[in-house]
């Protein structure tokens, strides 16, 4: 009988080899889900969307349609607030009362744009009506292209959140930004 001990070793290498690069390609498909997962908390969150919602219904009752008419003809997006003040018409305490909204709600930036966002899904590019990704924060670039359409007509408002990790307000420094939408239909 002959011994095969060099079989064995080279058979063991092989099997730890095949087994190395199962959990390496394992490890890295967990990864990237986790990293997706993180990403996406961070679009359409249930608080946010919340706070959206009621965003939405105060800005409804200050005259939407001023900022509608500045984005006639368009595909970029429009933003708004409370410096803007054909929506107030000068009223103060309306103003201050905005402002104050948006401390409290840590809001950024605000977005008016058309409901159907579904060619930016194709973008490869900042050219021709994707060029309007190239001017966002890259996290709103990617949540653009996530929402989508369904060829409906009307208008949707898209809400910048920046906060702590722990969900107080910051400044511009070591921000995390938290994205919502809701489609407005016909203002």
């Amino acid at each position: 009988m002959k011994r095969r001990k060099g079989f064995v070793f080279i058979e063991t290498l092989v099997v730890v080899a095949i087994l190395t690069f199962s959990l390496l390609m394992t490890y890295s498909t967990y990864n990237a889900a986790v990293i997706r997962e993180k990403n996406r908390v961070r679009f359409d969150d249930t608080a946010y969307l919340y706070r959206a919602y009621y965003l939405t219904q105060f800005f409804r009752n200050f005259r939407l349609d001023l900022v509608e008419s500045n984005l006639q003809g368009t595909n970029i997006l429009g933003g708004f607030g409370c410096q803007n003040q054909s929506i107030f018409l000068n009223e103060i305490d309306n103003l201050y009362f905005c402002e104050t909204l948006f401390d409290s709600l840590h809001i950024s930036n605000i977005y008016l744009t058309y409901n159907d966002l579904g060619y930016l899904q194709e973008c490869t590019n900042f050219a021709g009506n994707c060029e309007v990704l190239g001017r966002v924060r890259e996290d709103l670039a990617n949540y653009l292209k996530t929402i989508g359409g369904n060829g409906s007509s009307g208008y949707r408002m898209i809400v910048e959140f920046s906060e702590n990790k722990d969900g107080s307000g910051c400044s511009q420094d070591n921000c995390t930004y938290y994205y919502a939408t809701l489609s407005l239909g016909a203002i």
